[in-house]
C-alpha cells in the first residue's frame, strides 16, 4: 500500500499512532480540529464537513493560500535549495515576509527542513528553529502534490483563533471534536511550540470547561501527555492510553516510549 505524501512534518503529529486515536472519532459527521497543526486526521480521512483552527496564523494562512493558489506557493517552496546557508537565508527572509504566497512557500520549506519539525518562536514571535536538514535529507514534494493537498483543503473552514474564542463562536451541534493541544506539565521541561506560553495549566482547565459544556450535544475526544494535571482533571472520562516513541531532544538516535492519555466526552 502505497503511503499518502504528507503536507507537513509536525512535532507531536499523531501519525504514527493513528490507529490507537482514529477508532474514538467520528468522519461521517461535522469534525473540528481546534489544534489542527499538521490537521493529518483530516488529511487521512477526507470529511466532508469540516472545521480546522489553530493559534498558529502562518499556519493558517499556509493552508489557505495553498487551497487557493497551490501553484504559486509550490513555486516559491521549491526553488529554495536544500542547503544550510539557504535555509537560514529563507528564515531570514520568512521573517521579515507579510501575509502572501511567497511567505507561505517559506513556511513549508522551513518546516519541511528545519530540526525536527518544530514550530519554535522567540520572544519576538520570529520563527528561530534551526536547520535539520543534516540529520534526514528529505525529497521535496511535486507540483501535483500541492494541487492534490489543494483540492483537499476546498471543503476545509480555516480559522486562526484561541481554542475557546473558535469554538464559541462555532457553536458545533452534532460534531465530533478532537482536541490534542500543546503539551503543559510542571514535571518537567517541554518545549513548547510557538513560544513558551503558549498553553498552561490555566488552559487546560479551560479546556476541560470548554470540553464538558459542549459535551452534551457533541462527541469530545482529547489527547494529551500521561501526566497528573491531566489526569487529575479529566480522570472521570480517560478511556485509554497509547504508546508514542518520542527523540530525545529531537535526536533521532536517542529514543524513548512515553504513554499518552485518551479521554472522551459526550458522544
Amino acid at each position: 500500500m502505497k503511503t499518502k505524501p504528507k503536507l507537513l512534518k509536525w512535532a507531536g503529529s499523531k501519525s504514527q499512532v493513528s490507529d490507537r486515536i482514529s477508532p474514538y472519532l467520528s468522519f461521517d459527521q461535522v469534525y473540528i480540529e481546534p489544534f489542527c497543526g499538521s490537521a493529518f486526521f483530516f488529511f487521512d480521512n477526507s470529511p466532508s464537513v469540516s472545521y480546522l483552527n489553530d493559534l498558529n496564523s502562518d499556519l493558517i494562512s499556509f493552508f489557505t493560500h495553498t487551497r487557493e493558489l497551490p501553484d504559486e506557493v509550490w513555486s516559491y517552496y521549491d526553488a529554495i535549495p536544500v542547503e544550510e546557508d539557504a535555509f537560514y537565508d529563507a528564515r531570514a527572509k520568512y521573517n521579515e515576509l507579510s501575509d502572501c504566497p511567497e511567505k507561505a512557500g517559506h513556511f513549508v520549506y522551513l518546516n519541511h527542513f528545519c530540526f525536527n519539525g518544530l514550530y519554535r518562536t522567540n520572544k519576538a514571535g520570529q520563527f528561530n528553529t534551526p536547520y535539520g536538514g543534516r540529520q534526514k535529507p528529505k525529497k521535496k514534494l511535486s507540483k501535483n502534490d500541492f494541487r492534490q493537498f489543494s483540492q483537499a483543503l476546498k471543503p476545509a473552514h480555516l480559522t486562526s483563533k484561541d481554542f475557546e474564542d473558535f469554538l464559541d463562536q462555532l457553536k458545533p451541534d452534532n460534531a465530533c471534536i478532537y482536541m490534542d493541544p500543546p503539551y503543559f506539565t510542571n514535571d518537567e521541561r517541554v518545549f513548547g511550540e510557538y513560544g513558551p506560553n503558549t498553553f498552561k495549566n490555566k488552559d487546560l482547565e479551560r479546556l476541560f470547561e470548554v470540553s464538558l459544556r459542549l459535551a452534551s450535544r457533541n462527541k469530545i475526544v482529547v489527547s494529551y501527555k500521561n501526566c497528573s494535571e491531566f489526569s487529575d482533571i479529566f480522570q472521570e472520562y480517560i478511556v485509554g492510553d497509547i504508546s508514542v516513541t518520542r527523540n530525545v531532544g529531537g535526536f533521532a538516535g536517542r529514543r524513548k516510549s512515553e504513554k499518552e492519555l485518551v479521554a472522551v466526552l459526550g458522544g
